[in-house]
């Protein structure tokens, strides 16, 4: 008799807390993908700031160029452009290569958004090193004008 209110009373209960799995797990997927789209946002508002400087420095390698400038200062504005180019590449790749996991069962969508999420903070960092960097070198050339 025992066991029949036992199985009454656990049934239900483990009814109502596998029930819960799915929203708390979709809960969870929706807030890393969100996450990772927060991150890639960020980032996506700072290629303008990668197109203004890359625009800067053609500029001013075109003047200097014209002014017959030595090859090295020459040299050095177009790693910076190059540099530019490449953290615009690197979002871009990101880009091509990320797709929403709504296929993708609860694990293999996490483990996949934990990577993304772990791709898109390095393209971050590649981002705003290299804004940072063209920002400071390009500060230097303007204050030798």
């Amino acid at each position: 008799m025992m066991k029949k209110y036992f199985i009454l009373l656990v049934v239900p209960f483990l009814l109502l807390t596998g029930c819960n799995a799915g929203p708390a797990e979709a809960t969870q997927q929706e807030e890393l993908e969100a996450n990772v789209m927060t991150i890639h946002n960020d980032a996506m508002a700072k290629m303008g700031d990668i197109y203004k400087l890359r625009r800067n420095f053609r500029s001013l390698r075109d003047t200097l160029a014209a002014q017959q400038a030595d090859t090295v200062t020459l040299q050095a504005l177009q790693q910076q452009i190059d540099e530019l180019n490449q953290a615009d590449e690197v979002m871009m790749v990101w880009m091509r290569n990320y797709s929403a996991p709504d296929t993708l069962q609860y694990e293999q969508a996490m483990n996949y958004l934990q990577q993304e999420l772990k791709k898109i903070e390095r393209v971050q960092t590649v981002m705003d090193s290299t804004i940072q960097a063209a920002r400071q070198t390009y500060q230097q050339y303007e204050q030798q004008k």
